[in-house]
């Protein structure tokens, strides 16, 4: 094989899809805060063990790169290019393996039974509608409207910030796609009926519910001053009422 015919083979080896180096996308998209031994730093925690899921998660949502050290921002624009992504996960999981995979997820599961899995497990923190809320101390329950399938089924998996894992002994396969089945339900319109609010979550939910007690309270207190007393009007037997 000439020079050149080798030349060319390389580099539509390269221009492949899949054939993206790994190791150098590693090192220049992550090594200088997690290291390049994959054990992390000051500025960023080990990915030694984390999973493809976890890696993904991160990456394709844009919270990695890190716009700062330690803080990962949701939902600010994917960073890395896919291939590069794949690649990036690729060497990671190889060098130091575990962690969950990317769940393999579709939206052709049981609707009610996804809907009765999210009111238990998930509708306290992110809103009876998806839409993400407070839940204290600052921190927030993301909306899960701008998430895909996989990323949300992904997010259950590895948990991510202040959200418990589930794992497949919590939560098997079939559950799991019972969930995304719901959550994407949301989005186009076939899910159970709502309640309207334009914000959920257990801060606004729970506020209108006091309203509601409050407001109740009020009627009745405001009904039972109008009505009239049956001890002042009522007359003894015989007792002459001029």
């Amino acid at each position: 094989m000439t020079p050149l015919v080798l030349s060319a083979v390389l580099a539509a080896a390269v221009a492949q899809p899949g054939r993206i180096d790994g190791k150098l996308a590693y090192e220049t998209r992550c090594a200088a805060c997690h290291g390049e031994d994959l054990r992390g730093g000051d500025n960023a925690p080990s990915l030694r063990g984390v999973g493809a899921a976890d890696l993904d998660f991160w990456m394709v949502t844009g919270r990695m790169p890190a716009a700062v050290p330690w803080i990962e921002v949701g939902h600010r624009g994917r960073q890395i290019p896919l291939g590069e992504i794949a690649a990036i996960e690729r060497y990671v999981t190889s060098v130091a393996p575990g962690g969950p995979p990317i769940p393999q997820v579709a939206t052709g599961g049981d609707l009610n039974r996804g809907r009765a899995l999210f009111v238990q497990n998930c509708e306290h923190c992110h809103g009876i509608g998806a839409g993400g809320a407070a839940i204290g101390a600052r921190d927030w329950a993301p909306t899960l409207h701008l998430a895909s399938v996989t990323q949300v089924a992904e997010a259950i998996r590895v948990g991510p910030g202040n959200m418990p894992k589930f794992g497949p002994h919590q939560l098997d396969d079939p559950a799991l796609g019972d969930v995304v089945t719901y959550v994407n339900s949301l989005d186009d319109g076939d899910g159970i009926t709502q309640i309207p609010l334009g914000t959920s979550g257990p801060v606004p939910e729970g506020l209108i519910g006091w309203l509601t007690v409050g407001v109740l309270a009020f009627l009745a207190y405001a009904f039972s001053k109008r009505a009239p007393s049956r001890g002042n009007d009522a007359h003894s037997p015989g007792e002459n009422p001029t």
